[in-house]
This record gives structure tokens, sequence and C-alpha cells, in this order.
């Protein structure tokens, strides 16, 4: 089934595809709401922070070219290609992203206490844990640590524009999401449905793998697990939530590494620029308050995932942190290697100075292996 250009305008998010992408992006708010400033701008290769889109309708411009953007021309010009190839490209990033919730044209309401779908604790009182977890190396110790639920039938209830309604987030692993003072602010749910099968996807069904709630502040702005960030000076930085438990396991396995903590950054991208440093890097820096003196960035083992770890580590060491740059086998990240794999990749990571930056963005060591 084909996605309709109307469909892509309304689906496709901005924040996700800069993510994909590893392209450099601050968030802002403008007169018509938030809006996504970008580095570069892809029709005239500008890198002075020009381009302005905003962040629900992609609608914008370049203030050094004019260039008249839409999510549609971003695409077609980012990737170089012509309009049908661009539509392509356009439902395969959709297919990757699955449900992600319509951004708000205004900052979220805060409701208070959250209040999770209805879902039991994991592991169970009687010691029982799910499978799905079991089988990925998270065993009832570490659902536990991670405070994590499991939803079988139940949903998360929010008001917009003045009406009730119901997101419903059954037969889902439900993560919470803390602050740093371990107040829950708002969660993940990831699916337990298998894979669709190749008719479902020429049915144009898509995978919804994770579900965020709406009318909650993204986790764009949170640090996962930053809560257990205690009595330690050495924290470890990965993507996701699964990245983050298998961090944990790999670190629990070497007694000499059990202080590192790892957190999750939601996405290949460092949030910054918030004037309350209401923001991850302002996070960093309330952790840096508390004796975290160093950082080690193991984002996943690819190209412009390099990129973005060089530049989330030029903003750590802006603040007084060390920061060290862990490189995993190419194509992987932490949740796909077995755990001595991520703790040699800890141990053998480097330290971010000016120079080790000029020298991987200009032989980047990704780009080497794959004969570019």
């Amino acid at each position: 089934m084909r996605v309709e250009a109307e469909e892509i305008s309304k689906e496709l998010d901005l924040e996700f595809l800069f993510e994909r992408e590893s392209l450099p992006y601050k968030l802002s708010r403008g007169t018509s709401g938030m809006q996504i400033n970008a580095k570069h701008c892809a029709a005239c290769g500008d890198s002075r922070w020009r381009v302005y889109l905003n962040a629900d309708s992609g609608v914008g411009n370049c203030f050094v070219c004019n260039f008249p953007y839409t999510k549609m021309k971003f695409v077609k010009e980012h990737f170089q290609l012509e309009w049908r190839e661009a539509f392509d490209m356009a439902q395969e990033i959709l297919k990757e992203q699955g449900w992600r919730p319509k951004r708000q044209a205004v900052a979220a309401v805060e409701h208070g206490d959250v209040r999770l779908p209805y879902s039991m604790e994991l592991p169970t009182e009687d010691g029982s844990n799910l499978q799905y977890l079991e089988q990925r190396g998270i065993t009832a110790d570490y659902a536990k640590y991670f405070a994590l639920r499991y939803c079988e039938f139940g949903w998360w209830e929010f008001e917009e524009e003045g009406e009730k309604k119901r997101h419903p987030f059954d037969n889902r692993v439900i993560i919470p999401v803390y602050d740093l003072d371990g107040q829950l602010v708002t969660f993940q749910g990831r699916s337990l449905a298998p894979p669709l099968t190749v008719e479902q996807k020429e049915l144009g069904l898509t995978e919804r793998k994770y579900l965020f709630p709406k009318m909650l502040p993204g986790t764009g702005r949170f640090l996962l697990n930053g809560q257990n960030v205690h009595a330690t000076a050495e924290v470890a930085m990965g993507e996701g939530f699964f990245d983050v438990a298998a961090m944990k396991i790999a670190f629990d396995s070497e007694v000499a590494l059990r202080h590192v903590i790892p957190v999750g950054s939601f996405g290949k991208h460092l949030s910054y620029g918030a004037m309350d440093g209401n923001d991850q890097l302002g996070r960093f820096g309330k952790l840096k308050a508390r004796g975290v003196k160093q950082v080690t960035i193991m984002w996943d083992g690819e190209e412009m995932a390099l990129v973005s770890a060089l530049n989330a580590a030029k903003l750590l060491a802006g603040i007084g942190l060390v920061v060290k740059i862990a490189l995993l086998p190419p194509g992987k990240d932490p949740n796909e290697v077995l755990p001595e794999v991520v703790v040699r990749a800890y141990q053998d990571a480097k330290v971010w100075t000016p120079a080790l930056d000029i020298q991987w963005r200009l032989r980047n060591p990704y780009a080497a292996r794959s004969g570019k």
C-alpha cells in the first residue's frame, strides 16, 4: 500500500528523521509552535544553523538560499532523490519510525503525578518474569532494577482539546522514565507482538514497536536510568532501553566495572539549549555536581553515529566532564553483541580531545572499515 503525500506530511516525525540520519539540530519555540533549527541546509549546503522548520508540519525555509521546505522536500533534498524515489524513501522511514504521537504546537501541559497504564510489576510476586525479557538476557533481577512492568490490557488516559481519550498499551512491556530525583515523568511501551509477516507488510501494516504517551514530556529531555546514578564518578551513555540494559548486564559481569552506571539518551543526539537547563546537557550538569566526572559514549558502531558522538562529546567536555568514546563493532550496538564485547569496548574507549575530534572527522574509523 502506497502512503499518500498528505499522510506522509502528517505522520512523518522530523525529529525521528534527524536522529535517524544523525543530523545536528536544536529545538526551540517559535511563533507558530515548536521548531527545528537545523545546522545544515540540504538544498544549498550552508552549515550556519540558518534552517528553521516547524516541528509539526515541516514547513520552513533556509534563510541563506530561501529554499522553501516541506517534509517531502527535505527528504528529497537530503537524500538527493527524484520525487518518486523520495516518496519511496519517506515510506521506508515511516515503517522504521512506527507510531509516534503527534507533536503538540505548544508545550505539553503539566499533569502532576503520572499514572501508568494498568499493569503488573515485574517480576511478579512469585518471581516470574516475561519469557521475552529472559530471552534478551533481562532476568527478574534486572526487570526489578529498571522497574519494568507488563501491561496485558490497559491504556493511557489523557485529555486533548477538552476531550478525554484513551490510548491502549495492550501486550507491552512498560518502561518507566524517571527524572534524576526519581520522579516518574513519562514512559514507553515496547510491543511483545511477533514481527509482521511478509503478507501483513504488503497490506501496508506497520510495526509499532514503541508507543509513547500523548501529552507527556518527550523522552529527549531526560536520561534513562539517570535516577540510579549515585555515589559514582563514571557513567556510560547508550541509546534506548535495551542498549542500557545490555550495558548494565555487561558491567555487572566485570567486578572492576560495577561502579559504572549506564544511562540512555533516547537516540544519537544530546538535547541542549533550554534556558532553564531542562534538557539532557543540563541533567549531565546536575550529575557532575553530584560527583560524576567521566562519561563514556557507547552509541552504534557506524559512521554517522560516531560523528554524533563527537558532537555530544564536545558539549559534555564543555561543562567540564572527561568524555570517552567507545567503538562498537561495525553495525552493532551494545544490545547486539556479547557482554564481553561491551566490556572490551568500554575499556578501550578513547578520551575525546580536539585533536581526536579532527582526526576522526577527517578519517572516520567506520568509513575506513567500509572501504570508503
